[in-house]
């Protein structure tokens, strides 16, 4: 995909004007960035999740939400001994149950492995320039000289117009190796799907997943936007994907409204794509596990599988999280905090290899 000037087009995206002392600024959309699960992200303007026309197709809150980040990642290689994040926002999304280091702040993995949270104010030893409005500056030392491999998660739940990385004047900077799976798995569901109430981004279960098997994702989980209807379905059978999770019985606002939209939009995208592998997932927290809507989506995919389809999963919520330890789980019986989201990641991960490592183009 090729990258364009941003600056050039919209000056309000200029980084010229961020000055701190031995830095290079630099827009993430540079051609020395490649951004992963986010559509057509160097087209300019506010990041997103899908095209505005077929957000305009949907109902109720997918409309504001596919602005929203959640999947969003940026990834290179570089030398420089600290990493310079600002993040140009619309506005800070508050909740009183998820931290706004899950829900508006970028997080740094160095070479795989969690470093910290870009948290507005901490510079490490920058003196803090004026902002722009609805913006932060964020800096973290990584330590000597060398070569890193470098991954970024945009926020799970916040709009993001443009975003600025630093690096030492004289770093390197070089392209990350592709992704194993390099055809992205897409996950459609709930406020879960999102990411809601992750601790920081790099601990929503997608993203877990995507790092554990190297491979592309784009998160299509929208809080209580997702309710199996046919333009949804319609929009998911037009994606280029490897494997999709199909995961919204959160949002489903009644036994009766899944029992008609689940095996409905799967056999929309079915009809579409007749190979695609589809993992379906009852709902996972203690409160919500209703064994009726459990027995629709288990009826979905066995429906599937007594017609010959090979290529459909089920994973009974219920056993997700682990019987010693449930009540650790969620914040509020619903939402998963970290742990919920490892255990989910767990439940999800073996099922996952399997299909990419089985048919994926590029699986080794």
């Amino acid at each position: 995909m090729g990258t364009i000037d941003i600056s050039k087009v919209d000056r309000n995206f200029a980084g010229e004007g961020i000055r701190y002392e031995g830095l290079k600024i630099y827009s993430a959309r540079d051609r020395h960035f490649h951004i992963y699960g986010l559509y057509q992200p160097y087209e300019g303007g506010g990041f997103k999740r899908m095209p505005s026309d077929a957000a305009a197709k949907m109902k109720g809150s997918i409309q504001e939400l596919y602005t929203h980040t959640s999947g969003g990642r940026i990834r290179f290689c570089t030398d420089s001994a600290r990493i310079f994040l600002r993040a140009v926002l619309p506005q800070i999304v508050r909740f009183d149950h998820m931290p706004k280091t899950g829900s508006s702040y970028f997080d740094l993995y160095v070479d795989g492995v969690y470093w910290n949270v870009f948290r507005h104010g901490l510079l490490n030893g920058l003196e803090q320039k004026e902002l722009p409005p609805n913006a932060y500056d964020a800096s973290l030392t990584l330590g000597g000289r060398k070569m890193r491999e470098i991954l970024i998660h945009f926020p799970l739940y916040n709009p993001v117009d443009a975003v600025f990385i630093g690096l030492d004047e004289d770093a390197q900077i070089l392209p990350a190796a592709e992704y194993t799976y390099q055809k992205p798995v897409v996950f459609y569901g709930s406020s879960i799907t999102q990411g809601g109430c992750a601790s920081h981004a790099g601990n929503a279960y997608f993203n877990i997943l995507s790092r554990r098997l190297d491979t592309d994702i784009v998160n299509l989980g929208f809080s209580s936007g997702c309710h199996g209807e046919d333009a949804m379905a319609e929009y998911l059978s037009t994606l280029d994907m490897s494997a999709l999770v199909y995961d919204y019985d959160h949002n489903a606002g009644s036994v009766e409204e899944l029992k008609q939209t689940h095996e409905r939009a799967f056999r929309i995208i079915r009809d579409k794509q007749p190979n695609l592998p589809v993992i379906m997932i009852s709902a996972a927290d203690r409160m919500f596990g209703i064994p009726a809507r459990k027995e629709i989506i288990r009826r979905t995919y066995q429906n599937a599988v007594d017609a010959g389809d090979k290529n459909v999963y089920f994973i009974d919520g219920g056993t997700i999280y682990a019987p010693v330890g449930r009540d650790l789980c969620t914040v509020d019986h619903i939402h998963p905090n970290d742990t919920g989201f490892l255990m989910m990641a767990n439940a999800v991960e073996p099922v996952l290899r399997r299909i990419l490592a089985e048919n994926a183009p590029c699986a080794m």
